[in-house]
């Protein structure tokens, strides 16, 4: 069923996106392969503690032109 589904899809697909889904597909083989001979290969040992969440103990203050685009980027809109 898998592989079916997985034709169909890649029969939609221009060349150069098909290139892209055999990289992706050695990029998971090649994860799996360093997970099962060594799970800690991926997610070395860290060498600093974990940062902490939170380090804002007050309120901040976006401006209320925040979204706005800069005088300086209106010519290319």
């Amino acid at each position: 069923m898998a592989y079916e589904l997985l034709e169909k899809e890649l029969k939609d697909l221009p060349e150069s996106s098909i290139v892209d889904v055999i990289e992706y597909i050695q990029f998971l083989k090649f994860k799996l392969q360093k997970t099962e001979s060594n799970p800690d290969a991926l997610f070395p040992e860290r060498k600093h503690p974990e940062r902490k969440l939170g380090v804002l103990n007050s309120k901040f203050v976006m401006a209320d032109d925040f979204d706005e685009t800069p005088d300086c980027f209106r010519g290319y809109m």
